[in-house]
C-alpha cells in the first residue's frame, strides 16, 4: 500500500512540476484562417479566429490581432488552419493573371466602394434610333454592360476637373471596351447584390 501511495504522489509530483513547466513557456496569439479564403478575396472577421501558440521570433510578420487583418485581400489562396502573415494580406487587391488595370472615369458616385469589390461597368447610351413615334421619352437611355467582373484596386480618388477616377483590373478586351466607351459616354459601377 506504501508503495502504490508513494507511486501516486510521484505521479502527482512529476505532473505538477510539467504544468509549471508549460506554464512558464511564453506564448504569442496569432490570426489563423478559420476557413479557406480565396486569392483576391477581402478578408472579414468571420473567416478569422485567433490562436495562442508559443513565442517564435520568426512570427514577427504574422497578424496578432484580428483587426490587423480585416479589411485587407488576399494574396494568395489562404487555407483553413493557415496562419495568416503580412506576405498573404495586403491593403490593395492584385491584378489578377491575364488582366490589365485601367484607370476610368465614373460618372456614379465611387463612396460606397470599397478596394476589392467586383462591379458591373456599364455606359449610359441614347438611343439611337428614336423617333417621337417609336420612343415617346426621346431622352431615353439604356445601359449597356461594359465589364462584368471589373475588380477595385485602388481608392477612388478625384482629378482636378472633379471627376472621380477609380482603378478597376479586367480582362484587356473589356479594358479597351470601357476606354473607348468613357470617351463619349457616361461610365458607372454597378454594385453586384
Amino acid at each position: 500500500m506504501h508503495r502504490l501511495l508513494a507511486s501516486l504522489c510521484a505521479g502527482l509530483a512529476i505532473f505538477a512540476a510539467l504544468q509549471c513547466v508549460r506554464l512558464t513557456i511564453s506564448t504569442q496569439s496569432v490570426v489563423i484562417a478559420a476557413k479557406s479564403i480565396a486569392k483576391g478575396g477581402v478578408i472579414s472577421a468571420d473567416s478569422l479566429a485567433l490562436r495562442d501558440i508559443p513565442y517564435d521570433e520568426a512570427l514577427r510578420s504574422v497578424a496578432h490581432d484580428i483587426d490587423d487583418a480585416v479589411g485587407l485581400i488576399a494574396q494568395v489562396d489562404i487555407a483553413e488552419g493557415s496562419i495568416v502573415t503580412s506576405a498573404m494580406a495586403r491593403a490593395s487587391p492584385v491584378v489578377p493573371k491575364g488582366y490589365t488595370a485601367v484607370e476610368v472615369r465614373l460618372a456614379s458616385s465611387a463612396d460606397s466602394l470599397t478596394i476589392g469589390d467586383t462591379v458591373t461597368l456599364s455606359s449610359a447610351t441614347m438611343f439611337s434610333e428614336a423617333t417621337p413615334e417609336t420612343v415617346p421619352d426621346m431622352d431615353a437611355v439604356s445601359l449597356r454592360e461594359l465589364c462584368t467582373g471589373a475588380i477595385l484596386t485602388a481608392k477612388p480618388s478625384r482629378n482636378a476637373d472633379g471627376d472621380t477616377l477609380a482603378v478597376f483590373a479586367m480582362p484587356p478586351h473589356e479594358a479597351a471596351t470601357v476606354l473607348q466607351a468613357q470617351e463619349y459616354s457616361a461610365i458607372i459601377a454597378i454594385i453586384g447584390s
